[in-house]
């Protein structure tokens, strides 16, 4: 058995999801032993992320490695010396992790295991799983238990010149929001309400192309953790069986004629019962738990997503076009759009270069939309 501090037990009463960082709405941090080894990220109004020690490198370093072969056995000198660290210290860097819910176990000849976690995550979590890759974006993650909107914090830190990779998240939003200013319901510990600050190398009518590799993205994401596909309804939402599961508010700010940069925020339903949404959306939304019956990780989720953000990035635009043709809902359908200068008909063709959709009219003309809502005819 492991000693543990007074402060490390007192994590046992913490919600660890998100509350690993920050001090949003009384939001405790996640002590490590004695002293909070945690960089303050996430005061409201807080800016500038900070580097982390080389302690918390080394304790990314032990999560990642145990993540890897989650389930399975590792020599504790093997990871000791993935993190440079001396054998002798795995159990001290290890125990508030251990507090805080993480299955480790560690076996009498000389190795560790991490069993299936529960829904609980820190930021060494997801660096340890989500290592920095060459022309990709580093990945800074921040972890809320609370704030107004996610896309308001990666705003903010775009402006403020935080560089690509910032990926804020959060377990409840109390002014959450969907495209044309609608309210993106996010009940506490329920889904997962996250945005990702890019900087792509795109003029701003290209801006488009965000939309449709975030929404492959999630799709991708989704099927990987939970075996689920989800179709992409053009231009943002992801559904499953006629529900929506999941949606997209991607907000950009120019330089000029290019992008300065653009925020990506993502609302995934995960562990919501049908109770949990308000009566306006209930026959409209589903979860991930109600589709299988099971509620998934969500920092699963968002290292997927993460993941996934990685190889779309990576490719032409070109793969995500034809990703998104094979998971679109509607292609080839006859629709009607309702944008702000009145309603279209006609056939859903596809997209073109930049992300819009083709729109083939009545009088066989087609015509490109950037932005409407969409309904089968």
């Amino acid at each position: 058995m492991l000693a543990t501090s007074d402060d490390a037990r007192k994590a046992r009463q913490i919600n660890l999801l998100f509350d690993c960082y920050g001090q949003v709405s009384g939001a405790k941090r996640f002590q490590h032993g004695k002293i909070n080894r945690l960089p303050p990220w996430g005061g409201v109004g807080e800016v500038g992320i900070p580097k982390m020690s080389l302690q918390q490198r080394q304790e990314t370093t032990l999560l990642g490695a145990l993540f890897s072969m989650r389930g399975h056995q590792v020599s504790a000198h093997e990871l000791a010396r993935l993190a440079e660290i001396p054998p002798a210290e795995l159990a001290v860097r290890l125990a508030p992790y251990l507090e805080a819910g993480y299955p480790i176990q560690f076996h009498p000849q000389g190795s560790l295991s991490l069993l299936e976690p529960p829904d609980i995550w820190c930021a060494e979590e997801i660096l340890g799983r989500c290592p920095p890759r060459e022309n990709l974006p580093a990945w800074n993650p921040l972890l809320l238990a609370e704030t107004a909107s996610t896309n308001d914090v990666a705003r903010e830190q775009g402006r403020r010149g935080t560089a690509a990779g910032f990926v804020v998240a959060a377990s409840h939003q109390t002014r959450g929001r969907g495209r044309l200013g609608r309210t993106w319901e996010s009940p506490r510990n329920r889904g997962l309400y996250v945005s990702l600050l890019l900087r792509p190398d795109l003029a701003v009518p290209e801006a488009g192309q965000l939309t449709i590799l975030s929404s492959v993205a999630m799709v991708q994401a989704v099927e990987e953790v939970t075996g689920v596909r989800p179709q992409i309804k053009w231009p943002n939402d992801l559904m499953v069986a006629g529900r929506k599961l999941a949606g997209l508010l991607i907000e950009t700010e120019p330089e000029g004629s290019r992008l300065a940069f653009a925020v990506v925020g993502i609302g995934l339903n995960v562990g919501h019962a049908a109770d949990d949404f308000s009566p306006d959306v209930r026959g409209l939304a589903t979860s991930l738990a109600m589709i299988t019956g099971q509620t998934p990780r969500r920092a699963d989720l968002l290292v997927a997503l993460l993941h996934a953000f990685e190889h779309r990035l990576s490719r032409p635009f070109a793969e995500a076009r034809e990703a998104w043709a094979a998971s679109s809902l509607t292609l080839g359908q006859q629709v009607t759009l309702t944008t702000i200068r009145g309603q279209k008909h006609g056939q859903a063709l596809g997209l073109d270069e930049s992300g819009a959709l083709l729109l083939r009219g009545d009088s066989g003309e087609v015509e490109t939309v950037t932005s409407g809502d969409m309904r089968a005819v």
